[in-house]
């Protein structure tokens, strides 16, 4: 089939003229009032026919959940033969110029089909609609918008048809011949859509605007180049428009070809340093979780509490909020005003349609994406951004390592961006239908249980351990709120600290259990605050409070509703530090829960900590620097032994590989190994995790463990007492081996 003729002026020379031509395949005919030219003869952009079918776009969806396709075509189930066609082509162009991977191109060609296939009679495409969908597309960066709100375009779309059919000839042909005619054109629809009007405008006239629609990109790059056309003549989106227009020309003119916006060395010349394009965003809620969480899904937004807070416009300064922040919140502890400040510039400054939110809650995360620009509600106590929420949720657990810790960093919004590719690999292929707003909304709800959660026998045999034992840490850690766990180098404190911690707090996420690792340099400083550098907007140099992991956990579970919740600090190789020094006066609050103490860094806010938060501490004893303990911690902590020789380690080996159906031999070897070294230097005695790996089930493996890690451990132990014939028959693994075949 002849395409429509294209005016020779509109043409955009040397670029995607496959999506160009394809594109005026169908433009052309519906611009110029002619039959589709699907089939050359139905009359498709019709006010008539856009009506029909905006009518059944604005029904919504019968099921949130099912795919969009599946909606789109129960809506038109019984719909003229000129609705349904005029689908297909909006449809067709919508996607058209999209840059596509394999599969999303795959899916997005399928939906052109699918719609065709819908009519009666079906409806063959031409090769010219397909020509143009191939894997280049021109659209590259923040498209997110196009995927996830295609009802919403198609509504746009039959507004555009609607308002190109009631213009006179002579204003649609003045928009065929001049570019600013055509934007004025599309931009006086009604209920505009910028970036769906901006692609039809790029799809229209192609030599003029750019396949560039999102306005933070457009702004970057006017400003990035507008010292190359004599400066920018203006903030408005057409002055803008014109500037890269220029822009675009020179830059063509130097490279002797058309520029590609998003080809890498342009790119770095215009995008900010430091934007990373897509972001995402960890969300996180204050106290009415469960109410505030449903109002999110329910009304597709995102919002912020600012109570206090002054009226800031979208893309205020960081210095501003930091003002505005410390002025209005005054009555807020220093922590949570970092955390306000943080959170307000990311909600009207850094946070761009496009990005990506999630928030967690009961061990799943929801993913979603920003459609709009922050808003204020009518009372002015929240910000709000309207946001596409996906159907499903996903479970924590099944998220990799790296996300998981990511998403346990503290604050109120937190970048979690270096994790956006694996978070947009949880995206669905296809974007999902608009949700309908009588549907209950997914609200993921789950109570979080409230103190500690019992031990099982389940949880006991996942840790190869017996269940009294550990039954009995726990009793002793909800009585004491602080205890140690100390032994041997193997015996698997830090493991048993964070598997018993994650356990008895019914958190997966690591929300509520944080691990900070002590070492000589260690500080008070680091572990509860202090001042650190940092850069102000002017580029001078300054020194502001920071929170250590301490203080942001203790603050956390002292918000209200998080009062019955067990938090954990796990607080790993604590006898390597100055304790004494890393404490503080924090000494005094370990033992007096229920007092408050003036802090030397914040002497005029009143600290307490928390009675749900717990503290479980690891000492290894192979360098007996437990001997020499502060007395003041050990009388504040409860300490418990994990040695080979008593339970819950006592055993755990064998059950181990019992549970495995391995070979048991390295369980019997650990314990001739622990008999052979003295009562009296019990320390020294070896933990079994040394033996649950992999290479200890081989000859070789077995020997490079003993060579490599114990016997030099050994060596170190005994120097001065033992030599290296003495260590070799006493603790070698050939002796061990046949002691144990003589047995």
């Amino acid at each position: 089939m002849t395409p429509t003729a294209k005016p020779a002026m509109t043409r955009a020379p040397g670029i995607s003229k496959e999506i160009e031509d394809a594109a005026w395949f169908v433009l052309g005919a519906g611009l110029q009032g002619k039959p589709s030219a699907l089939d050359g003869r139905t009359q498709t952009w019709t006010t008539s026919a856009a009506a029909e079918l905006l009518e059944r776009l604005e029904r919504g969806v019968a099921d949130s959940k099912a795919p969009m396709m599946t909606n789109l075509r129960q809506n038109l189930s019984d719909a003229s033969r000129a609705a349904k066609q005029l689908a297909v082509e909006l449809l067709f162009l919508q996607s058209l110029p999209l840059a596509h991977e394999v599969k999303s191109l795959k899916v997005k060609r399928a939906r052109v089909a699918e719609a065709a296939s819908w009519l009666e009679p079906p409806l063959e495409l031409p090769d010219e609609l397909y020509k143009g969908m191939t894997d280049h597309g021109v659209i590259r960066d923040r498209t997110a918008e196009f995927n996830w709100t295609i009802w919403d375009h198609l509504r746009w779309l039959c507004r555009f048809v609607q308002h190109v059919d009631q213009q006179s000839t002579n204003a649609v042909t003045k928009a065929l011949k001049d570019p600013l005619a055509f934007h004025q054109l599309a931009s006086a629809t009604p209920d505009d859509q910028p970036a769906i009007r901006r692609s039809i405008e790029y799809l229209a006239w192609p030599s003029y605007f750019e396949p560039v629609v999102a306005d933070v990109e457009r702004q970057e790059i006017r400003d990035a180049f507008a010292s190359l056309v004599g400066g920018a003549k203006g903030d408005s989106e057409a002055e803008i428009t014109a500037d890269i227009h220029r822009i675009r020309l020179y830059l063509d003119k130097q490279a002797g070809q058309r520029i590609d916006w998003y080809a890498r060395q342009l790119v770095s010349q215009w995008r900010k340093v430091g934007d990373p394009g897509r972001r995402a965003w960890l969300l996180r809620t204050h106290h009415d979780v469960k109410d505030l969480l449903a109002a999110w899904l329910g009304e597709e937004k995102v919002t912020l509490d600012v109570e206090h807070l002054r009226l800031l416009d979208a893309g205020v300064t960081a210095g501003v909020v930091q003002h505005a922040v410390d002025e209005d919140y005054k009555h807020l502890g220093y922590v949570e005003r970092e955390d306000n400040k943080t959170a307000v510039f990311a909600f009207l400054t850094v946070m761009k349609p496009g990005d990506l939110v999630l928030y967690q809650h009961a061990g799943a995360v929801r993913l979603g994406g920003v459609l709009g620009e922050p808003e204020h509600n009518e009372d002015n106590r929240r910000m709000r951004r309207k946001v596409r929420w996906f159907d499903d949720a996903h479970s924590m657990a099944d998220l990799p390592r790296h996300v998981q810790r990511q998403l346990t960093t503290p604050g109120v919004i937190v970048d979690v961006t270096r994790v956006v590719q694996a978070l947009q690999a949880l995206l669905p292929a296809e974007a999902e239908a608009e949700a309908d707003d009588a549907a209950e909304p997914a609200a993921v709800v789950e109570p979080v249980p409230e103190g500690f959660r019992p031990l099982t026998e389940e949880f006991a045999a996942s840790l190869h351990m017996d269940l009294e034992p550990l039954q009995e840490i726990a009793e002793l850690l909800e009585e004491n709120r602080q205890l140690v766990l100390y032994g041997p180098p193997g015996t698997g404190k830090t493991y048993l600290a964070k598997h018993l911690a994650a356990h008895l707090a019914g958190d997966s996420t690591d929300e509520r259990v944080k691990l900070v690792q002590f070492h000589p340099s260690y500080a008070y400083e680091d572990f509860f605050e202090g001042f650190r550098p940092d850069k102000t907007d002017e580029g001078q140099v300054s020194f502001k409070l920071v929170a250590g992991p301490l203080r942001r956990l203790a603050e956390e579970a002292a918000k209200p509703g998080n009062e019955n919740k067990p938090y954990f600090l796990i607080i790993d190789e604590m006898n390597r530090a100055n304790l004494a020094k890393v404490f503080g006066e924090l000494y005094f609050l370990l033992e007096y829960r229920d007092d408050r103490i003036y802090l030397q860094y914040s002497p005029n806010e009143p600290f307490t900590l928390p009675d749900n938060l717990y503290i479980i501490g690891t000492m290894n004893t192979a360098d007996r620097s437990i001997a020499m303990m502060d007395a003041a911690i050990r009388r504040r902590f409860s300490f418990i032994e994990l040695h080979p020789k008593t339970e819950p380690v006592k055993g755990s080996l064998l059950r181990f590989l019992q549970a495995r159906n391995l070979d048991t031999t390295p369980a019997l070897l650990l314990d001739a190994l622990n008999d052979a070294i003295d009562e009296w230097d019990r320390d020294l005695m070896i933990g079994p995790s040394y033996f649950m790996k992999k290479a200890a089930q081989t000859p070789s493996g077995l020997r490079r463990i003993w060579k490599y890690e114990l016997m030099p451990l050994l060596e170190e132990h005994y120097h001065g007492q033992l030599n290296r014939a003495q260590l070799q028959e006493r603790f070698g693994l050939e002796q061990l081996l046949g002691r144990l075949a003589s047995r």
